[in-house]
């Protein structure tokens, strides 16, 4: 498979970004389970911060998290707060959560949304179920 000067060009840009996810990934693992469930938010922010730099990148997605984590204190609400898609298909997020260049990845092996089931917190306002919602 021959990759484009633009591709290659992205994927170099892209580095960083992958550097930080492989780092809240492993915060994820190993630091956030010690924690448990105190995130009022859902996704928790850990999760947030790991979409949000995939999504915008290291700085940006810093800032967003940064922002997320002075939210989320006792006297918030909390609530769903998804980090936003984005408005280019430039790149994909891989299952593992690498950000690699569209043309790279098969649509087929992206994650199309991201996948938070491999962390422990859960949401500070229960969602309904399926089963509930059918039982009302």
């Amino acid at each position: 498979m021959e990759h484009s000067v633009r591709d290659v060009a992205l994927f170099l840009i892209l580095v960083p970004r992958n550097v930080g996810v492989l780092v809240l990934r492993a915060y994820r693992k190993l630091i956030s389970p010690l924690y448990g469930d105190v995130c009022r938010y859902y996704p928790s922010c850990s999760a947030y911060g790991l979409g949000s730099v995939q999504q915008r990148g290291l700085v940006i997605g810093g800032i967003l998290t940064a922002w997320r984590i002075l939210r989320c204190n006792p006297w918030s609400a909390g609530g769903i707060d998804d980090v936003r898609p984005p408005a280019h298909h430039r790149y994909r997020v891989t299952r593992f959560g690498w950000v690699l260049p569209a043309a790279w990845v098969p649509f087929d092996t992206a994650a199309e949304s991201h996948d938070h089931s491999d962390h422990s917190h859960e949401a500070a306002v229960p969602v309904p179920s399926a089963a509930s919602s059918r039982k009302a």
